[in-house]
């Protein structure tokens, strides 16, 4: 039973913060819910996967893990063929953040999930100042 509960607070933990990625903090850009939902959906869905897959005897589980995590790479990949580079590697950190939070490890995810979402948010304004500083350079 104590298992169960386990396994019901890392795929909780994992659709928060796969909903957390995709999700735009500055009130001027336009918020898509069916991006979001299919972020924290990528994410649910990598927990899940890993999250049963170690529930399998010793003797197989590296086989069944690796089978989980190619499996969700490959449907993050295949459910995003049509979205921009930009997207797909958000949606590939969603995905990972579930595969980490499916491992047990939820508040490494939660760190990951702060990085990912600043780095989101403020990646393009360090660009902009490293940019800068090297013109001043040379």
């Amino acid at each position: 039973m104590f298992e169960f509960i386990a396994f019901i607070l890392k795929i909780l933990f994992a659709t928060f913060l796969g909903a957390l990625v995709k999700f735009r903090f500055n009130s001027n850009s336009d918020q898509k819910n069916n991006d979001i939902i299919l972020s924290s959906m990528l994410s649910l869905f990598s927990s899940s996967m890993l999250g049963m897959s170690l529930q399998f005897p010793n003797e197989i589980l590296g086989m069944v893990s690796s089978a989980s995590i190619l499996a969700s790479i490959g449907t993050t990949l295949f459910l995003t063929k049509n979205k921009n580079i930009e997207d797909k590697i958000i949606y590939l950190f969603a995905s990972l953040i579930g595969l980490i939070t499916g491992g047990g490890l939820v508040f490494q995810a939660i760190l990951f999930t702060i990085f990912i979402v600043l780095l989101n948010r403020y990646g393009n304004d360090l660009l902009e100042s490293m940019s800068i500083k090297e013109e001043e350079i040379n």
